[in-house]
């Protein structure tokens, strides 16, 4: 099925469903009963049409129109697609419209669009200034509405007016730094009056901080998005209140790309209209400027102009009413001239099964079709018309504006001319539904009728205003409701002006005086009471000078009687706590030499000199065979036992000897060594010696001799020592005292003399008193508060100054108004003034703040915690049961020490046994060769003297024995 496409200006959404309905109409029961009804009356009226006539034509006309509205024009459905001009992007779908109403509404729509569109296109102008993409002037009005662009930061605003007041006007008035006809005529005022701002002169922010010009300068910039282009939307807000209803529309409805399409479309406009190459920042930055700049010298002072002729003020007067009439015909046409056309061009598609089925009938057919295709044709005119008339508005408007540059001098002239080419061109625009009309039925007639409605507006407001211009009456701004005015006389003269009086909320005048000062008048807003309630304050500044010259003598009586009684309790609660650790680590080599050196050097060298001499070696290797003997004999040369406990490697050990200073060890050596020897020698030739021993190359106490000169030589020590110490304490302590004490005293004293006195006394002064005051009247005040208490009296208690009992009344009321509304104002200055009694005495006190020691402490603690965990600190815990386990393992260390002790020990005990049994098999040797010996000898004859010398020697040696 085909698709016919119709255009619309306007509401393509409603088009959508008045077809909808259309169709639907015709696909139901209801268009097949009109139909059957229409067909009725059709053939009685073609019927009837034949028998009046007698023409066959007539028949034969019938039958066409028949078959054309019923097999054509209604039974063939066709598809139809509605675009809608405003809005490009939607596109509706109608199925099943009659062919009826979808042929003569594309074919002519799709006319009239195109030919709007075709003049656009031959007139080649930017979006912004052609009608078929954004409306009637829209360009011109874009154009017209950035004239209008202020501040959309209220502080920005006040700081630029205040910039202009005391930085511009400075420039201009003190510094003559440029001229107000250089500002007014400056193409860049932005430049101007940013350049080289005063450093001493400025002005105060919104937190009353002084900033000096260049400060101001660079703080405007800096915050204000407006000047620096980073916030277009508000501008584009202005735009949207106040332009058609068609704006939305052409920017869509995102805010990022209608910001841009803004920007885009208001640099094309500025630029076709003033014939510059400014950017859209640009633009708005100076329109903002310039419109700051008017309003700051605007409130800065006011300025009267000269008064004008009558002539100037009647042209001007007509001038602004035709504005004011075309000003509101323009806004009629935009607002409704597209919206009248879709909703005719509707009415006329909804009309249609109406019309058609009028159009069965034979006689109406042919009228009925061509005025619904006149119809149409008229409504599709609208469109060329606009673009035309747009097209010459722009075309003006361009022919006005270019090469005028926008200045604070031009700037009211710009703007009254984009005023006068939109206000003209609206108010055409209400003629274009006649021009249509008449350019489908005759031009003639319509545009000698518009020429007449222009020249009637026209006329009539000049006529008012030339009026007025001779009479000599003018009125402006004056409103006149429901005045009456009475028999009033008054002849005299009074001349005044320059002043400007406006009435407050209050009742109260505020009068600006024509050298700029403001005058307040209370008259009227205060009440004149029979009683007046006024509360005063008065401040007062003396000087005074005295001098006087004294001399008195007195007699005196004192008696005093005073007890003192004091209690003082204090209690104490502390509690404290502590841990801490120490490391340490010594390093250390020391090297000792013995004073004895040379007895043990000699004596080293006598045991190895009789080893050498003994063996037949040399000395070195007597001195080294006894070296190594001497190392083998402290271990097997004898038993030892020792048991050794060193305290220091203890934690307990360290802290005992740190308290006592003591350090203890047990060391048990056991060790025997017997030498026995006889000899007897009988005759010159021969002798017989008998010797027994246990040494064996060495000695034992020559071993031992070698052994501690070898330590004496050189002693030599390395010692590398460690300690970690970990300790904790606690304490609490809990104190609590109480002091009474009692003081009581009594003296009496009086003291009487008889005197003479002489006294001589001068005296001058001089006295200058300044004094200020300031009443405050609360008779105002006291009438609310009378009224709120006694409002069915409020009238006789206020006004009544001749009854008593009025009075009375008056002033108990008076007395509870003091006591209510002033008294306790009077009482809190009093509280303030006495709070100030020690101002500038110092003093200690407690701290106002009550701190929760509690929680204090529980943070505190937890600090303390935290910061001993991350030095390593360990809890008290911990350090008992570390303390614990090393003494544990020092203990258990001990024990098998003491079992490696023991066992040394008895394997020591071993040795002594072995060593005693040899000694004694050995001592029952000698004794039994001793035995031999002496038998012998007495077989050999001795003498009993050597006898006896011999048991001598033998006792010797056994007490040495015994001893050792």
């Amino acid at each position: 099925m085909a698709v016919d496409t119709i255009y619309t200006v306007a509401g393509g959404a409603w088009f959508q469903d008045t077809l909808n309905g259309v169709a639907a109409f015709f696909n139901s029961r209801a268009g097949d009963s009109l139909i059957a009804m229409a067909t009725a009356v059709s053939v009685i009226v073609g019927a009837a049409t034949y028998i009046r006539t007698r023409n066959i034509m007539d028949l034969v006309k019938w039958a066409g129109f028949y078959v054309l509205v019923i097999a054509v024009l209604v039974g063939d459905k066709r598809n139809v697609q509605i675009i809608d001009l405003s809005e490009p992007a939607a596109i509706y779908q109608v199925d099943n419209v009659p062919t009826g109403l979808a042929a003569p509404a594309s074919l002519i729509t799709r006319i009239g669009a195109g030919m709007a569109q075709v003049y656009d296109f031959v007139f080649a102008r930017p979006d912004a200034l052609t009608y078929s993409k954004t409306g009637m002037l829209f360009g011109a009005q874009l154009a017209a509405g950035s004239s209008d662009f202020r501040f959309s930061e209220p502080e920005i605003q006040r700081m630029f007016s205040d910039y202009v007041h005391n930085c511009v006007v400075g420039d201009i008035m003190l510094n003559n730094k440029y001229s107000i006809g250089d500002l007014m005529n400056s193409t860049d005022p932005y430049a101007l009056i940013f350049s080289k701002p005063s450093p001493l002169r400025g002005l105060y922010d919104k937190n009353r901080n002084f900033l000096t010009c260049e400060q101001a300068t660079t703080k405007i910039n800096t915050d204000s998005g407006d000047i620096s282009g980073r916030n277009m939307f508000p501008f584009l807000q202005q735009v949207l209140n106040r332009m058609h209803g068609f704006t939305n529309q052409v920017f869509g409805p995102t805010n990022g790309a209608s910001t841009a399409l803004f920007t885009e479309m208001l640099g094309d406009s500025y630029n076709y209209f003033h014939g510059n190459s400014m950017t859209s920042t640009e633009i708005i930055r100076k329109n903002v400027v310039m419109n700051g700049l008017r309003s700051g010298l605007e409130s800065f002072s006011a300025q009267n102009g000269d008064t004008a002729g009558l002539v100037n003020t009647a042209t001007q007067t007509s001038m602004a009413k035709m504005r004011l009439s075309q000003a509101t015909s323009a806004s009629i046409a935009a607002n409704t001239l597209p919206v009248m056309h879709s909703v005719l061009l509707g009415m006329t598609m909804a009309l249609f099964p109406v019309l058609i089925v009028l159009a069965v009938v034979s006689s109406l057919s042919w009228t009925i079709i061509k005025g619904y295709i006149y119809t149409i044709a008229y409504l599709q005119m609208w469109p060329i018309l606009f673009s035309i008339l747009n097209h010459a508005m722009n075309f003006y408007l361009q022919g006005k504006l270019n090469g005028t540059a926008v200045t604070l001098a031009t700037f009211d002239q710009v703007q009254n001319t984009y005023s006068d080419i939109g206000t003209t061109a609206g108010w055409l625009a209400l003629s274009i539904p006649f021009i249509a009309w008449g350019m489908v039925k005759g031009l003639g007639q319509v545009v000698s009728q518009a020429g007449n409605y222009l020249g009637q507006t026209l006329q009539s407001a000049s006529t008012q205003s030339s009026s007025q211009a001779i009479d000599g009456n003018w009125s402006y701004n004056n409103m006149t409701t429901g005045n009456v005015q009475g028999n009033k006389w008054d002849t005299n003269y009074s001349h005044r002006e320059g002043h400007m009086t406006n009435q407050l909320e209050s009742g109260a005048t505020k009068t600006l005086t024509s050298s700029g000062q403001q005058v307040f008048n209370n008259a009227e807003s205060i009440s004149k009471l029979p009683v007046d309630i006024m509360l005063g304050k008065t401040a007062t500044s003396s000087w005074q000078k005295q001098q006087r010259d004294a001399i008195s003598e007195a007699q005196s009586l004192s008696n005093s009687l005073s007890q003192t009684s004091s209690l003082a309790t204090s209690q104490l609660n502390q509690w404290s706590q502590q841990r801490g650790n120490s490391d340490t680590t010594v390093s250390g080599t020391d090297t000792s030499t013995n004073s004895n050196l040379t007895k043990a050097l000699n004596t080293i060298q006598s045991i190895g000199s009789r080893y050498a001499r003994d063996e037949n070696t040399t000395l070195a290797e007597g001195i080294r065979a006894a070296a190594t003997k001497s190392q083998d004999m402290s271990a097997g040369a004898g038993g030892s036992a020792q048991i050794s406990f060193d305290s220091d490697r203890q934690i307990l050990g360290k802290v005992a000897g740190l308290a006592t200073g003591m350090k203890g060890s047990v060391e048990g050596h056991l060790k025997t060594e017997y030498t026995g020897r006889s000899g007897s020698s009988h005759g010159t030739s021969s002798d017989l010696t008998h010797q027994g021993g246990t040494s064996k190359g060495f000695s034992a106490q020559e071993l031992k001799d070698f052994r501690d000169a070898m330590d004496v030589v050189t002693s030599t020590r390395v010692t590398d020592s460690g300690s970690h110490t970990d300790n904790a304490s606690s304490s609490l302590a809990n104190q609590l005292s109480s002091t009474f004490s009692s003081l009581q005293s009594q003296a009496s004293q009086f003291n009487d003399a008889v005197t003479r006195s002489h006294e001589y006394s001068q005296l001058a002064s001089y006295a200058e008193n300044n004094s200020a005051n300031i009443n405050q009247n609360y008779s105002q005040e006291f009438v609310g508060y009378v009224t709120s208490k006694r409002p069915g009296e409020a009238d006789k208690l206020l006004s009544d100054a001749a009854s008593p009992e009025v009075r009375a009344e008056r002033d108990r009321m008076v007395q509870e108004f003091v006591e209510d509304r002033m008294k306790p104002q009077l009482l809190q200055e009093f509280e303030q003034n006495k709070g100030r009694t020690g101002d500038g005495i110092g003093g200690v006190g407690a701290s106002s703040g009550h701190v929760d020691l509690q929680a204090e402490y529980a943070q505190q603690q937890g600090s303390m915690n935290a910061l001993a965990s991350a030095n390593g600190v360990k809890q008290g815990n911990e350090v008992g049961a570390d303390v614990q386990h090393r003494r544990n393992s020092a203990e258990s260390q001990v024990d098998n020490d003491k079992n490696s002790v023991n066992s040394s020990g008895n394997s020591a005990r071993t040795d002594y046994n072995r060593l005693q049994n040899e000694h004694e098999q050995g001592n029952k040797n000698f004794n039994d060769a001793k035995s031999a010996e002496e038998d012998r000898q007495k077989w050999d004859g001795g003498s009993g003297k050597g006898r006896e010398e011999l048991n001598k020697i033998k006792d010797d040696l056994q007490k040495r024995i015994d001893k050792s």
